[in-house]
């Protein structure tokens, strides 16, 4: 049942981080979330344990058990992987990449009513960064009038810039002062490290239950030796 819980819990850290971070892949070019998917295949793996370890234990079955052990350390190492993994992600975020990602984003933000143009899916990727991270432009609010279409056709913001939601104008004087740049930065990394955390503490947890399953296993195998005596 702990591994069980174990799993799940591996499990959804890593959905939680393919969640958070494929929210950015419409207009982020750097692939954020290889560390959320070793994550899922790290819990889907402990859960698939979970079960031999019970069938195993339950029949007392020495190959199973042991077959269960190896895996659990194989799974434990491919976490400590991830982690790795991720912390360096974290430490190697390329801000310069993220400001032409944005400004190449800004570029494709069209108004709705150029339907010939508009992509909806990247409109609403670059309203929810604005909007959540309370940012607007790449540097400043003034990089919406040098890159983006929007603001040369209707000459204003995107609502999301003060965070409301269209078709409501947002006027420069009530624009965050803040650009998305470093807010991108920020959100990517803080969510690397906080994924990255929480998989440590969870890798320690798992690794006592391996010394516990262990523990167990001597105990199975002691007994079946007297008993075949």
């Amino acid at each position: 049942i702990p591994i069980l819980l174990a799993g799940l819990a591996t499990l959804g850290i890593g959905i939680w981080q393919l969640v958070v971070e494929s929210a950015l892949e419409e207009v982020l070019s750097e692939d954020y979330t290889s560390g959320g998917a070793l994550f899922v295949a790290s819990g889907v793996l402990l859960i698939a344990l979970s079960i031999i370890g019970v069938i195993g234990a339950f029949f007392k079955w020495r190959p199973v058990l042991l077959l269960y052990l190896a895996v659990v350390f194989l799974v434990i190492a491919l976490e400590i992987a991830s982690i790795a993994y991720v912390f360096a992600k974290a430490d190697d975020i390329d801000e310069d990449q993220i400001e032409q990602d944005l400004i190449r984003a800004l570029r494709r933000y069209y108004p709705s009513q150029d339907t010939a143009n508009h992509d909806e899916d990247l409109n609403d990727v670059v309203d929810f960064i604005q909007d959540s991270l309370e940012c607007c432009g790449v540097t400043n609010y003034t990089d919406w009038a040098l890159y983006s279409p929007y603001t040369m056709q209707l000459g204003r913001l995107p609502a999301s810039c003060c965070g409301r939601d269209e078709p409501a104008a947002c006027p420069v004087n009530e624009a965050s002062d803040d650009g998305c740049r470093e807010a991108v930065t920020e959100y990517v990394q803080d969510n690397l490290i906080i994924g990255g955390i929480i998989a440590i503490i969870f890798a320690v947890f798992e690794f006592s239950l391996l010394v516990m399953s262990f523990v167990l296993f001597m105990a199975i195998n002691n007994a079946l030796v007297l008993t075949s005596a």
